[in-house]
Formats: structure tokens, C-alpha cells, sequence
């Protein structure tokens, strides 16, 4: 039987925002295809993204804080892990970042092996990637940035961790966008779910 868990993990302090409409539909698109879900707005858990000393001791000695222990479980009931959030500062906004930085620990999402490689930990999920920009599509491919954004998501913090099956998707120029064209943007949100 198909494994249909899905956590969603939400970025974004204001949950009205076009973030929360991606995050709306896919909430819907759930729904519709009957998968179980977590959502996990991070803002209101009022999640600590602080990596802290206390974190790095635990980890040297195979253990986590409390709260990441509850995020790591997550991790692990789910196939698909869903992250919708705005690029700021060509990154993560700083939530999602700790996140990742608290989350992801090695032991439990990557191994340091013997001859010196890293054996990533998190082969058998799929990731998809939301993300908003202000900036247009053209400046920001022009420039190079959307596919440092890209490469810096999908290969060194998903691939890292041994995901091989992953998708990312940046809506552009969001803050200008018509409702049509928002409507379009959503519509394909809502299309690209199908691939999980």
C-alpha cells in the first residue's frame, strides 16, 4: 500500500500572505487525494531556530532536545515533506533555516562514514519546495541567482541528506502579480502535487 503521509512545513509569519495560499492548496489538494498530513506552521509553534551549544553536545552524543525529537518523529511517519516559504536574502527565512540546522542532525539525517564520505539518511522521502520571490523570473535568472537558490536547497541540504526525489518550484514576482496570474501560480501548485 502506497505510504501517503505528508508533513507541510510552513515558513512565513503571515499566514495570509500568497505563502498562505500555497499553503491553502495544498492543504486542499491533500484533501482531495485522502493522503494523511501534518501541518507545521513554524511562526506558531513559535519553533526555537536557535542551534544552540547544549544542541551540538546532544548530537555528538546521539541525542536531541525535546522539541526536536517531536520534529525528527515527523520526519520519519512521512513519505512526502512539503516546505512552502518566501526567499529572503537569496535564503531560507530564518525560522525555516533553524529549522534545518535543528532538524537535521547527523546520526539521523546524514552519517559521516569512515573513508571520510557523508552517507546521506533520507533516501526513501520526496521533497517538494515552494518558494516566492518578489523579483521577477527574468532579473533572477539572468543574474544567476535562481539556480544558486536552487542548488543550494535541492543539492546541498536535500541531497545531502540522500533525497533523490525532489521537486522545486519559485513563484515570481509575487507582490505584483495579478489575482489572475496568482490564480495561474496556484493552479500550478496545485498540478505539481500530482507528482507525489
Amino acid at each position: 500500500m502506497k505510504n501517503t503521509n505528508t508533513l507541510v512545513i510552513f515558513g512565513h509569519p503571515d499566514p495570509n500572505s500568497f505563502n498562505g495560499a500555497i499553503l491553502k492548496t495544498v492543504e486542499n489538494k491533500l484533501i482531495d487525494k485522502k493522503y494523511q498530513f501534518i501541518f507545521k506552521n513554524l511562526y506558531q509553534l513559535n519553533f526555537n531556530p536557535v542551534l544552540t551549544s547544549d544542541d551540538l553536545k546532544k548530537t555528538k552524543n546521539s541525542s536531541v532536545a525535546s522539541d526536536i525529537a517531536i520534529e525528527q518523529n515527523d520526519i520519519e511517519w512521512a513519505k512526502n515533506i512539503i516546505f512552502i516559504y518566501p526567499i529572503w536574502w537569496a535564503g531560507q527565512p530564518a525560522m525555516v533555516k533553524g529549522w534545518i540546522d535543528r532538524v537535521l542532525t547527523p546520526g539521523f539525517a546524514y552519517a559521516f562514514q569512515e573513508d571520510g564520505t557523508i552517507k546521506g539518511l533520507l533516501s526513501d522521502k520526496v521533497v517538494m519546495v515552494f518558494t516566492t520571490t518578489r523579483s521577477g523570473e527574468e532579473n533572477t535568472t539572468e543574474s544567476g541567482m535562481a539556480a544558486a537558490i536552487e542548488k543550494t536547497v535541492m543539492e546541498g541540504i536535500f541531497g545531502f541528506c540522500g533525497i533523490n526525489t525532489m521537486l522545486y518550484k519559485n513563484l515570481y514576482g509575487v507582490s505584483k502579480a495579478t489575482e489572475a496570474e496568482k490564480k495561474e501560480m496556484l493552479a500550478e501548485v496545485e498540478y505539481l502535487l500530482n507528482a507525489i
